[in-house]
């Protein structure tokens, strides 16, 4: 079983851009992305705090868990870049940077430039600590960033394909790697 969740929540959306919100798309792709797969295969995690999605996800034991956000140019200044698609893992997890690369492979065309996959420590910062999702969630476990929140037009018009190339690559994940 693979878990989704969307980034953030609806009443703290994330970054945004011209009225274009991370955790709003993330829901989208969600219910995109649930369509290339069956009941047994993936499930979408129950939109709540970070605690209540760890805490969902480490109730029902998949044997992977991804929330998909975007990256902010505001918010972030640790990335080097205007655009592109990069992949979160847990720290000093090979397991988790396998995966996290399968995902890389699959989206980085549609959204270049490849940002490639990173250890997931929070805004990038190792002395800031492990992302709460991935330091909190028991399986292998990715934060998913396709592109920048204000590539509106890039998001939106790649999404379905989008979708499809990752829920290919997930479970790939799920057969090889995890």
């Amino acid at each position: 079983m693979i878990l989704i969740s969307a980034g953030h929540h609806p009443k703290s959306p994330g970054a945004c851009h011209d009225g274009f919100c991370e955790h709003d798309e993330a829901v989208r792709w969600v219910v995109e992305l649930l369509q290339h797969f069956d009941e047994t295969e993936a499930a979408a995690v129950p939109t709540g705090t970070l605690a209540e999605k760890t805490d969902y996800i480490n109730k029902r034991q998949p044997k992977l868990a991804v929330e998909i956000h975007f990256n902010s140019l505001y918010a972030n200044k640790t990335v080097d870049a205007e655009r592109g698609c990069m992949q979160l893992y847990y720290p000093g997890s090979e397991t988790g940077k396998r995966a996290a690369q399968i995902v890389q492979d699959a989206l980085a065309s549609l959204f270049p430039p490849d940002l490639g996959v990173r250890e997931g420590f929070y805004r990038l910062d190792p002395t800031m600590g492990v992302d709460w999702f991935l330091a909190k969630t028991s399986c292998v476990a990715l934060i998913l960033e396709p592109e920048f929140i204000d590539r509106k037009d890039e998001i939106v018009t790649k999404r379905a394909q989008a979708c499809l190339a990752l829920a290919e690559a997930l479970k790939k994940i799920v057969k090889e790697a995890v």
